[in-house]
């Protein structure tokens, strides 16, 4: 059934300028803990950096099916999210006229943590 199915999410975090360094020294933390808690499936969520401005972070994580909601009200995720939180910025995209848009990325390796 297609609702027993791992859901794999593509976030995108607009990081601000000064905060690329510190935002890949906390997205492990995060990872660590979401995996402790059982809310991602083992192994690290992919990590990719724009090449182009505005900067930012596209990651590819596999969820537990059901568990999303619940992540984003536990109290062991709330700081290290917090943090995360005030490395980003809002931003609009840009309307796209074709409906298509090849953006680049380049792989980044981060260290694992233990949560």
């Amino acid at each position: 059934m297609a609702d027993q199915l791992d859901q794999v999410t593509f976030g995108t975090y607009y990081v601000r300028d000064d905060a690329a360094e510190e935002f890949e020294r906390i997205i492990p933390e995060s990872w660590a803990t979401l995996r402790r808690l059982g809310f991602i499936a083992p192994g690290l969520p992919q990590l990719f950096r724009s090449v182009t401005e505005p900067l930012r972070y596209l990651e590819i994580a596999t969820w537990v099916p059901g568990v999303m909601g619940p992540a984003h009200e536990h109290p062991d995720l709330i700081p290290v999210w917090t943090r995360l939180a005030a490395l980003v910025e809002p931003h609009t995209p840009d309307v796209v006229d074709r409906g298509l848009v090849f953006d680049e990325f380049v792989p980044v390796t981060v260290h694992a943590v233990d949560a």
